[in-house]
């Protein structure tokens, strides 16, 4: 099944890709991205990296913190 990921504060905007049961952390690292560096968020609600990825559209938004 299909993944649409849009991104947020990144070069990138957007990507498709297959899943088979990865988990988004899986997805993200394959994506070259550190999981905890990012929000998963689906239907406007963060979930958790750890979660097996269905299909559909999800965005990625980078994390920046400072102190």
């Amino acid at each position: 099944m299909k993944l649409k990921i849009k991104f947020v504060g990144f070069d990138q905007k957007e990507v498709e890709v297959e899943v088979n049961g990865q988990r988004y952390s899986e997805i993200l690292e394959s994506l070259g991205i550190n999981p905890e560096t990012v929000v998963v968020v689906k239907d406007d609600i963060p979930v958790p990296v750890d979660d097996v990825a269905e299909g559909g559209e999800v965005k990625v938004v980078r994390v920046i913190s400072g102190g």
